[in-house]
């Protein structure tokens, strides 16, 4: 049954959803995503879990109220498949397409970028007004080997180096770092990119360390979740009458899948502030990746 109240609220937690989750997927887009504060992260997911709510509450009323009664007999509440259909408007099967498809990829965005004691410190950096720049090598230490990666025909090349990191007041402070990797064989006077905060070099710096898969990750996962869109918005665009069909609540449909979600939410918040080791962090993200897909299936089966 639709009311004012549930279309509302319904609307509401779409429009939340498609919300949060391209806010999910600046960790694909910048790294820098990181930086932000845990209220600016949180505050999407929070007022799409608040109108979620609300849209279960004010279902969950309607529902109860069919016939002026509560109705508890199981005999008498029609299953969705004995309900019938209504056809959802072509906006909304789609806006839901793209939903679907997004949730996904915003959860697998969440693995991407630093992660562990360097995502901690990255985000340190970052807070403290700090980013990537390009500074002079001084000196190098050692004799450079290579790394055995190559980049776009180069070589990589890694060595201990002094570099000439300035602080807050313009001079350089000479900073030796273990371990730099630069494209081709490294010579004083050369340029690398390193990241720090020249306010604080208390918190040191660190350069970029490249491999075959560098910024990769990323890319892919927003393709896919740009292809997934489009064919996920067709499919619900074209089947709109089954889309019609599970917007009649039912609580043995709703509330597991409700939980599902729930659960993908809370495996991606682990990787947003628990700061997980890599192959941690990917697997949490893959968990959570599977809950809305398995959210779907288990509506759809539900028509049967």
């Amino acid at each position: 049954m639709s009311t004012v109240g549930t279309r509302t609220t319904g609307w509401l937690t779409l429009i939340g959803i498609l919300v949060t989750e391209v806010w999910a997927l600046l960790p694909a887009l910048s790294p820098e995503a990181v930086a932000l504060s845990t209220q600016a992260r949180l505050l999407p997911l929070l007022v799409t879990s608040v109108c979620a709510l609300a849209w279960l509450v004010a279902s969950a009323a309607a529902y109860r109220r069919k016939d002026g009664r509560p109705n508890t007999r199981p005999e008498r509440r029609p299953d969705l498949d004995k309900r019938p259909p209504r056809t959802t408007g072509r906006a909304a099967a789609a806006l839901l397409g793209v939903a679907l498809a997004l949730g996904p990829t915003a959860a697998l965005a969440q693995a991407v970028g630093p992660d562990g004691a360097d995502g901690r410190w990255t985000r340190d950096v970052l807070r403290a007004g700090g980013g990537t720049y390009t500074v002079e090598i001084a000196e190098v230490l050692g004799t450079p080997r290579r790394t055995g990666v190559s980049v776009n025909d180069h070589q990589v090349w890694s060595a201990p180096m002094v570099l000439a990191v300035p602080w807050s007041d313009g001079e350089p402070r000479r900073l030796t770092l273990d371990r730099v990797e630069t494209m081709d064989e490294p010579e004083p006077g050369d340029s690398v990119s390193v990241m720090f905060a020249a306010n604080d070099l208390g918190l040191g710096a660190r350069t970029h360390e490249y491999s075959s898969m560098s910024g990769i990750a990323g890319l892919w996962i927003l393709i896919l979740g740009l292809i997934g869109s489009v064919l996920t918005a067709g499919g619900l665009t074209s089947g709109r009458a089954t889309v019609g069909r599970l917007r009649a609540f039912a609580p043995g449909t709703h509330l597991p899948a409700a939980a599902l979600l729930a659960l993908g939410a809370g495996l991606d918040l682990l990787v947003v502030f628990a700061w997980p080791p890599t192959a941690l962090g990917w697997l949490l993200a893959l968990a959570a990746a599977t809950t809305p897909p398995l959210a779907a299936r288990w509506a759809l089966r539900r028509l049967r």
